[in-house]
């Protein structure tokens, strides 16, 4: 009987229907049984180093601290150490024995012993989280009949440098109902419109810069992070966001003047983590040793590099500035004990 008549296409139907149910197991078997026995049986659970968060950071810093060995092992090898420069593939005749850039001296080796999500729009403007299920995890106003413990006090987050692009806090705030951000940009009026209308009670914005020093008589004024957080009665910023275009490297440095002996915890930066966009190349200011100096002393306050992305955007237009003068990192505190990302850690 032909498959092009009816009675044959049923017979069809019927056969193959029978074929898939006869080869189709009763139940679902777990992901692990289709690994290879030979492999499953290698694995040990007691030989895992991640069994527990606490395990999880010293694993990090482990392979954190290496990174830095191997940062001044590299730096020493060089025969401009310490005046390396930033982009020596690009001008080094020698490019084979030297084919660094300055990222490759600083990558994110801490890895985040949670989730990392990226928040906000694809490409320019969008930023990486570490532990944002975390943050989620936090109850909002409508579920919880009395006010909010210290452990799930509201995130408070900063953002300095909006330039009319704010995916990055409209989506923050629309997947943490307790949230709270202000935002400071001396260039703009407001907020890009991303943000809800039904979120805006949650927002703070002021038309200032983020600077070395208070300069109130400017105008715009300009103020130091210190200044900003008593300003607004803050001790603590769970998620700081900065893209100062350049300036990142004096006004933290005055971050890290003020908290070194005035912070809750001296030494320790009172900042859960940082999504930062870090720029080289116009700033005549920032060489190899001034960014090692600046980086290095973050890290002593608690910083980790848990997230990098190299923005290539100058080196894809085509512009005769193509050397990648602008990443974007993700710092992670892993001082500080009042970080949510820590909550558990005895546990």
């Amino acid at each position: 009987m032909s498959i092009r008549t009816p009675q044959g296409r049923v017979i069809g139907v019927v056969i193959l229907l029978i074929f898939i149910l006869t080869c189709i197991p009763s139940s679902t078997p777990s992901t692990l049984t289709f690994l290879p026995s030979s492999i499953s049986s290698r694995i040990r659970p007691e030989r895992l180093k991640w069994s527990s968060l606490r395990d999880r950071l010293s694993l990090s810093e482990k392979t954190w601290q290496r990174s830095v060995e191997l940062r001044h092992q590299m730096a020493g090898l060089h025969p401009d150490n310490p005046q390396i420069p930033l982009f020596p593939a690009q001008t080094l005749a020698d490019f084979g024995k030297y084919p660094y850039t300055l990222w490759d001296f600083f990558p994110a080796t801490w890895t985040c012993p949670h989730d990392i999500q990226r928040v906000g729009r694809l490409g320019d403007g969008g930023k990486w989280v570490c532990g944002m299920s975390l943050y989620e995890a936090i109850p909002g106003p409508a579920d919880s009949k009395s006010a909010p413990s210290a452990a799930d006090a509201a995130p408070v987050i900063y953002s300095f440098g909006i330039n009319g692009e704010s995916s990055f806090e409209a989506e923050m705030l629309e997947r943490l109902p307790s949230a709270q951000i202000w935002g400071y940009d001396f260039s703009v009026n407001g907020w890009g419109a991303q943000i809800a209308e039904s979120a805006r009670d949650r927002t703070y914005f002021m038309k200032a810069g983020l600077g070395e020093k208070d300069e109130a008589q400017r105008e715009p004024p300009f103020f130091t992070l210190p200044t900003l957080m008593a300003k607004n009665n803050h001790s603590y910023i769970d998620i700081l966001k900065i893209d100062i275009e350049g300036n990142e490297y004096k006004a933290l440095d005055s971050v890290m003047d003020h908290f070194e002996v005035n912070g809750e915890v001296p030494g320790v930066l009172p900042i859960g983590q940082v999504m930062i966009e870090i720029h080289v190349g116009d700033n005549k200011d920032v060489n190899f040793d001034r960014f090692s100096k600046w980086w290095e002393r973050l890290e002593g306050m608690g910083m980790r590099p848990t997230w990098m992305e190299v923005n290539l955007m100058a080196v894809t237009l085509g512009s005769k500035k193509s050397d990648p003068r602008c990443a974007e990192y993700v710092w992670v505190n892993a001082k500080d004990g009042r970080n949510l990302l820590w909550r558990g850690l005895d546990a």
